[in-house]
């Protein structure tokens, strides 16, 4: 990430006044001096001053192409620096000094975006605030994530074809099977699960509750569903693995469920193409571990 105006150097930001009021006339007063032809500097200065003091380490940038038919998003990974070696590549070169390391997260197609963040484009500042698209923007970039004590699970539905009611509600299985799972091992979970869709083939599907321990085993249930636990074939029938996530969900899928309730379930996942959250890994390898270690006790 980066902003012109060259001529004002990182130097130059670093020894400004504390004050914005004050900092905005004494970078008034480098800007005309600096670039005489530009009448109206109030706003190439406020938008330095915002890159150089508002943006911080973790917040999130959305950076459109040219054009707007591709967008980037990604994290601010660092402090503001300056570069003098405008070479990228072979082929590309940027002469912006001022600029921030990014840790990249999304890339894709603009039009794959949920609609209310098709409204963020409408701005033409340099710099612009997208915090009333928080909740939106950290549904793309995350799939399980606790914000404001609220954890989120978002379901990335992949399935080009049109989604028929019976697929969406077989849903509903998982939930039923973890509440009989809860059950059957005397797991409170008595904490509703709220719902937010964004359908539209491909789209996403956001579960969210302040009763994290029934979500996390939800996100769990479609890892194992959507991966190294349970597979549905519709010629052969269930299939049940124990390569992925090893332990008691895996033991109650095999042994205790409803086998009607996990067909329908894996049936769900296969035909939306749920994609496997990524952000549950660090957990499940967390429960690995301590499973692995009892055995090893």
């Amino acid at each position: 990430m980066r902003i012109i105006y060259n001529n004002i150097s990182l130097g130059d930001l670093q020894h400004l006044p504390e004050t914005d009021n004050a900092a905005k006339e004494v970078l008034k007063a480098m800007f005309h001096h600096r670039y005489p032809d530009i009448r109206n500097s109030g706003y190439p200065v406020a938008q330095i001053l915002r890159f150089a003091r508002d943006i911080r380490q973790g917040d999130v940038v959305i950076i459109p192409s040219s054009g707007a038919s591709h967008v980037a998003i990604g994290i601010i990974d660092g402090n503001m620096y300056e570069e003098n070696t405008p070479i990228i590549d072979d082929e590309h070169h940027c002469d912006f000094k001022k600029r921030r390391h990014i840790k990249w997260r999304y890339f894709g197609r603009r039009a794959t975006l949920p609609p209310a963040l098709q409204l963020m484009f409408t701005s033409r500042h340099i710099l612009s605030d997208v915090s009333n698209y928080a909740s939106y923007i950290d549904s793309v970039i995350h799939d399980c994530y606790v914000k404001e004590d609220v954890m989120n699970l978002v379901l990335k539905i992949r399935t080009q074809k049109e989604v028929s009611l019976d697929d969406f509600c077989d849903l509903k299985a998982v939930s039923l099977l973890i509440d009989d799972f809860c059950q059957n091992y005397n797991i409170s979970s008595e904490a509703p699960l709220n719902m937010k869709v964004q359908m539209e083939s491909p789209g996403w599907l956001r579960l969210s509750t302040k009763g994290i321990g029934k979500l996390l085993l939800f996100g769990l249930f479609t890892t194992i569903l959507t991966g190294g636990g349970v597979k549905f074939n519709k010629k052969d029938g269930l299939d049940i693995y124990t390569n992925g996530i090893g332990g008691i969900i895996n033991d109650y899928l095999d042994r205790k469920a409803d086998r009607e309730l996990v067909r329908a379930a894996a049936r769900a996942m296969d035909s939306l193409q749920i994609k496997t959250p990524e952000d549950m890994q660090p957990i499940i390898e967390i429960l690995n571990a301590k499973n692995e270690g009892r055995r090893n006790y």
